[in-house]
């Protein structure tokens, strides 16, 4: 895919490229060549014009209207291809190739309001001008100017001896064949040039496939292949390199990073290896320990039970005072085993998930806080909750955590509330109280292992439980986060898996 998508951007950017640069050689050259034709027909007419203005004054110098109605007709059967018209300053056809023109004005038969004027123009100054005009007529492009017929002495004897100019001789020439033959021109070189485009773009998509797509192909399926060819150690993205270009660096760095990604790969598989074991030996440990110190956590409360009864009376009140703090001491650390405990077992045990509503689970662990919730009068406002997939025993343990921080850290509040919903924008379960509260840069701190933002004496607690909560979370590929204000209570939300 990633070939034929390169094959096509080079083979269209190529096209491009060729196409507009033949447009533009070809619009140029048709330019200069246009320019070329018309120049050289111009310059012909007013030769042409030249002549037979000329010719026409020695005519008209003796005053003969037949003899320059006779050369008019000759020049018009040499030259069947253009007109020719003989008006006074008044613009009044006085002479003409054809007869139907007589004796009309001269705009009844040129349209070019421009020629008009530029006539009228040299009329008054005595000078004939260059100036070459275009208009179509039928459908067909004609080519025209003047030339003024002046007042000289052998004119006298017709005309006015201070008059300086007595007439014009207009020329109108067809272009057609000139624009036939430009035309010609334009469509053999847009022929010639297109065959021209086909051929290189042939031979550059050949150039292209052969240079470039195919060894981005080849290395393509190389790089496509190497997830699998990592596994059994046959890494090198790419064989033998022979090319030096572009293509053959690109090889190499692949084949490099093939290399370096086995390597890394091979690190990582062992790191996780290593850290798996230290982990599976670390909570074997922590069940181990935990299970071995609570025989000598009994002895101990147990021993300190009977001195506290059976000595009551004869034990001074600073030996009470300590016997109390010893087996308030023994109580502590079996709630802190019971805790590292569960906190194993959750990365241990085997995970039952079944489609239960959190609704359901949250009422349950609310009933086993009840009795505190009705003595300090607690609101606790219930919102319908989603479906989740869960472990429901794992699930009760992180609602129940939760749950107990809530009432916990807001047992100082005058008006005691907790709120449990569902964020449908977050697509969270919260659970919001409006207790203590904490600073939100300690936020990553209060889901660690046995870290704790408030004394013991404060608020009782092993800082385990929100570690508890964020393993069973991620246990069910969810997260658990927290937002709170100093003062203003907190607010726990929970993204596990919904229906």
């Amino acid at each position: 895919m990633i070939a034929k998508s390169l094959d096509r951007k080079i083979l269209i950017a190529l096209s491009l490229s060729v196409a507009l640069i033949t447009a533009v050689i070809i619009f140029f050259t048709n330019h200069r060549l246009s320019k070329q034709i018309l120049e050289e027909f111009t310059y012909d007419s007013k030769v042409t014009m030249s002549v037979i203005a000329a010719g026409l004054e020695q005519t008209m110098a003796s005053g003969k209207s037949s003899d320059i109605e006779n050369q008019l007709l000759n020049i018009k059967a040499e030259n069947r291809d253009f007109e020719l018209f003989i008006c006074d300053v008044r613009q009044r056809i006085v002479f003409s190739t054809d007869a139907k023109s007589l004796q009309q004005q001269l705009d009844h038969e040129i349209g070019n309001k421009a020629l008009l004027r530029s006539l009228a123009a040299d009329i008054t100054k005595g000078k004939t001008s260059d100036a070459v005009f275009e208009e179509m007529r039928g459908g067909k492009p004609f080519l025209m100017h003047s030339h003024l017929v002046l007042n000289q002495p052998k004119c006298h004897r017709c005309h006015d001896p201070g008059q300086k100019v007595i007439g014009a001789v207009v020329l109108r020439k067809p272009m057609d064949q000139n624009y036939a033959a430009i035309s010609e021109i334009t469509r053999s070189n847009i022929l010639i040039s297109g065959i021209g485009v086909i051929a290189v773009i042939l031979i550059s998509h050949l150039l292209i496939t052969h240079l470039v797509s195919r060894p981005v192909r080849e290395l393509s399926r190389s790089i496509e292949s190497l997830p699998g060819r990592m596994s059994d150690g046959t890494f090198a993205a790419y064989g033998e390199i022979e090319r030096e270009d572009e293509i053959g660096a690109l090889q190499k760095a692949f084949h490099d990073m093939g290399i370096e990604l086995y390597e890394k790969n091979h690190a990582l598989q062992k790191s996780y290896a290593d850290i798996a074991n230290a982990n599976r030996e670390l909570e074997s440990f922590a069940y181990s320990v935990s299970h071995d110190l609570r025989a000598p956590l009994r002895n101990i409360d147990g021993f300190s039970k009977i001195l506290m009864d059976e000595y009551a009376e004869t034990l001074p009140e600073r030996a009470k005072h300590y016997l109390n703090r010893v087996r308030n001491g023994t109580r502590r650390m079996s709630t802190l085993i019971d805790d590292i405990l569960a906190f194993s077992k959750i990365g241990r045990a085997d995970l039952n998930f079944r489609k239960i509503s959190a609704r359901e689970i949250v009422k349950s662990v609310l009933e086993q806080y009840a009795m505190e919730i009705e003595t300090r009068g607690v609101e606790v406002v219930l919102n319908d909750l989603p479906e989740i997939n869960c472990d429901t025993v794992l699930m009760q343990s992180l609602f129940s955590n939760l749950i107990s921080n809530a009432l916990k850290y807001s047992r100082n509040t005058a008006h005691p509330r907790i709120e449990i919903g569902y964020n449908k924008v977050r697509n969270a379960i919260f659970i919001r109280d409006n207790g203590v509260g904490f600073d939100m840069q300690y936020h990553d701190k209060i889901f660690q292992i046995f870290q704790r933002l408030h004394l013991p004496e404060e608020y009782e607690g092993t800082g385990i439980g929100l570690a508890i909560v964020k393993r069973i979370a991620a246990r069910h590929h969810g997260k658990v986060w927290a937002e709170s204000d100093p003062g203003k209570g907190s607010t726990f939300l929970i993204d596990v898996p919904t229906f």
